[in-house]
């Protein structure tokens, strides 16, 4: 249902993006966590093994796969991921402490979802996204659009904060290209907090407000000077409940983004509400001259003299394909 869905958008993208007479000067790609769609080898990720699903944590707290061996971390970067051949973007633990953590920070990979907030709102379900329509705690179906995976994003940074470094999102290729949007969602660690508070956080009030800042980078590591934000928080009846829209393509062209979480609730040690949200479905702007697989640039085929065709996922394709294709950078409808 979910690649049905995207392959829709993608078309749907393509026709909004060629209004009136001017042709489109990029296509999508999507990262949607899915494994059905991994297109990497075992080798792009931690695990060694070639899905998305084997870099999720059972259980969701304090396991080996996010905390080491120790629990506190290790020496080298031990949780790592790469979207590779499709919009190449890839995530590395935050060195923090002198160790890799996700105590630190970090984008994790899960299926965990809930309603019972109550039941799965502590940190030892920290990895679970909330999902209005699941029964108990589920292992699918909690993704934007029904889909089953996503990342969950734990860290923040303020004067009161150790962890210098921010969890982020890079182009594991060194280039820089536009994040068009992700879709964003709150954990249930996080809603039971914002709702009823804890023992280190006060619920949300009236004039309580929690935002989500996304920092843009060169290739080389140095701010674009853009950023883009979003509220997930605006008081105690604006609290985001469903998957929604961020767009990130204020930032333009970069190399690397990171996230951070504040809000207005202080313990005295700083910002006090859990500095959690799940993110789906991150789509990437490609120039239609490189929508070939691995970016490659579009070419004539030297053999039949004809040029290649790619579809809106980026795959090359033959004559007998039909739909939306992109060929010599424009979009053709195949009948």
């Amino acid at each position: 249902m979910k690649r049905q869905s995207l392959l829709i958008a993608a078309v749907m993208t393509a026709f909004t993006l060629t209004a009136g007479a001017q042709e489109a000067d990029y296509t999508l790609r999507t990262l949607t966590f899915e494994d059905a769609d991994y297109q990497g080898t075992g080798e792009d990720q931690s695990s060694g093994v070639a899905d998305w699903s084997s870099l999720i944590s059972d259980p969701q707290y304090g396991a080996a796969m996010l905390y080491g061996k120790s629990g506190y971390g290790e020496q080298e970067n031990f949780y790592w991921w790469y979207d590779d051949n499709n919009t190449f973007l890839a995530h590395d633990l935050p060195h923090a402490w002198n160790s890799y953590c996700y105590m630190c920070g970090g984008h994790a990979i899960s299926n965990y979802n809930s309603s019972d907030i109550n039941q799965y709102g502590d940190f030892h379900y920290q990895l679970t996204v909330y999902n209005p329509d699941a029964k108990g705690i589920q292992r699918q179906g909690g993704g934007h659009n029904g889909s089953d995976n996503f990342a969950v994003h734990y860290g923040y940074k303020d004067h009161y904060n150790a962890c210098d470094t921010l969890p982020a999102i890079r182009f594991k290729d060194g280039k820089e290209r536009v994040i068009d949007h992700m879709y964003v969602n709150q954990t249930t660690y996080a809603l039971y907090c914002y709702i009823g508070g804890n023992n280190l956080t006060a619920k949300i009030g009236d004039s309580d407000w929690v935002k989500l800042t996304a920092t843009g980078y060169h290739a080389d590591g140095t701010p674009t000077g853009t950023v883009a934000e979003m509220y997930l928080v605006n008081g105690p009846d604006n609290i985001i409940r469903e998957w929604t829209k961020f767009d990130l393509s204020v930032l333009g062209p970069v190399g690397s983004v990171d996230f951070n979480l504040s809000g207005s609730n202080n313990n005295g040690y700083g910002f006090s509400q859990p500095a959690y949200f799940a993110y789906d479905d991150v789509a990437v702007r490609f120039p239609v001259e490189t929508a070939g697989i691995n970016g490659a640039e579009a070419s004539t085929d030297a053999k039949s003299a004809v040029a290649p065709a790619y579809n809106l996922a980026g795959q090359r394709v033959d004559k007998a394909y039909k739909g939306v294709v992109v060929s010599s950078g424009k979009k053709v409808i195949r009948k």
